[in-house]
């Protein structure tokens, strides 16, 4: 199979798993990266533009291909193509960013975490894209790139900046992460943050945060570590090969109802009953359905 070829069978979804385009697309690193590097950078100049081609897919392949290769050129190219206000770039690739935007962000960002931090900062920028960016930081820390104590100190930051700010769902985020983390030295931070009802308690309490802060930094970490939601992309086919998009006898019974994430066989380890519910909320926000709607 040919480049030209590999190209013609990512470009548009046919309903069908594109598994030897994929697995000649990683053989041809080499040369099909530059090609999806562009294909990035015209997403990221005018995501606009795919909210038409409903079939289209290669964006989405890039994304994947190009994490799982940690291109560092793609890095800037995937922060600017989520960097669009409001809900575009959910719009253009659906529950991507609620499911693996934070592993792809870090799998290519060699542990430079300034640009994931100008992403949480902005509040123009989607607030499920900058929950994205919070949690990309726990991959690097599950990965060993950078230090638990390099996160805590940022949401250390975060927290103090929190005054006279609306609730949004970073917020929320950032509570989980530092549980996540066991920050326990952020206990007094994550009080006030219930207290000013920042934290929607939906999601998570204040005794899931007591619990886990009494298992201590090293089990929390063990459990991060763990956690194939806090890894680097590895292998784009056993990521993408069980979507329902590439089946459609799944898509047939779907009718016009929301997807759970257990429809996409990601084989993630379960999470407490708050973050699942977490999961699906965020899977009512995204416009298209990615997964499931490119047919």
């Amino acid at each position: 199979m040919q480049l030209e070829e590999i190209l013609s069978e990512l470009e548009n979804n046919t309903g069908k798993f594109p598994r030897l385009a994929l697995e000649r697309a990683i053989e041809e690193q080499w040369a099909i990266t530059p090609i999806l590097l562009t294909t990035l950078e015209n997403f990221s100049n005018n995501p606009s533009e795919l909210l038409d081609k409903n079939d289209y897919i290669l964006h989405i392949y890039a994304l994947y291909l190009l994490a799982q290769f940690r291109e560092p050129l793609a890095y800037p190219l995937i922060v600017k193509s989520f960097s669009a206000p409001g809900d575009i770039s959910m719009d253009v690739t659906g529950d991507i960013v609620t499911e693996d935007l934070g592993r792809i962000f870090a799998s290519v960002s060699h542990g430079n975490i300034e640009p994931l931090k100008q992403l949480i900062s902005n509040q123009q920028i989607n607030e499920y894209v900058r929950s994205a960016a919070l949690e990309a930081l726990l991959v690097l820390v599950a990965e060993e790139v950078i230090s638990r104590e390099k996160v805590t100190e940022y949401y250390a930051e975060l927290f103090s900046n929190r005054g006279g700010k609306e609730y949004d769902y970073t917020w929320t985020k950032l509570v989980i992460n530092s549980m996540d983390l066991c920050a326990s030295e952020l206990k007094s931070e994550i009080d006030n943050a219930f207290e000013e009802n920042l934290v929607e308690e939906f999601f998570i309490g204040q005794e899931d945060v007591n619990d886990c802060f009494e298992l201590g930094t090293e089990v929390a970490l063990n459990k991060l570590r763990q956690n194939r939601r806090y890894s680097f992309i590895e292998d784009v086919i056993s990521e993408m090969k069980g979507w329902a998009c590439f089946q459609p006898e799944k898509l047939q019974k779907l009718d016009n109802r929301l997807i759970s994430p257990e429809g996409f066989t990601l084989s993630t380890p379960k999470k407490s009953k708050n973050q699942a519910k977490n999961k699906k909320k965020m899977q009512a926000q995204s416009r298209r359905k990615n997964r499931s709607s490119k047919k």
